[in-house]
């Protein structure tokens, strides 16, 4: 627990700042994913780090799209089989969040 516990407060004291920014990449990334074809999302529903959105328009599961990003250096988790589930953080800055837009429209366009 005082492990854990530790890098909570690490976080506190070092990195508050970085979490606008981080929450400024999210609405990013919902912005974007708002305009793939098959995507549901309502950017203006993201209010932190952590964008969730559905995929089943897409007619692509949540298994397939991850896969299919795992291979163009993204990772965006799956929740259930149309459900993803995106992290912004200290490692994915601006140009990381339009390169994983870019694959996720990318996957979507090739399957269509």
């Amino acid at each position: 627990a005082g492990i854990v516990a530790a890098a909570g407060v690490y976080a506190l004291e070092n990195n508050v700042e970085r979490l606008a920014e981080d929450h400024a990449n999210a609405r990013l990334l919902a912005d974007r994913l708002a305009t793939v074809p098959g995507i549901a999302i309502e950017p203006e529903a993201v209010e932190t780090n952590i964008v969730y959105f559905d995929v089943e328009g897409t007619g692509m599961t949540a298994a397939d799209i991850y896969q299919a990003l795992l291979e163009r250096g993204v990772r965006i988790g799956r929740n259930s089989p149309f459900r993803m589930r995106a992290v912004t953080h200290l490692d994915v800055d601006q140009a990381g969040v339009e390169a994983a837009a870019d694959a996720v429209s990318a996957v979507v366009d090739s399957a269509g």
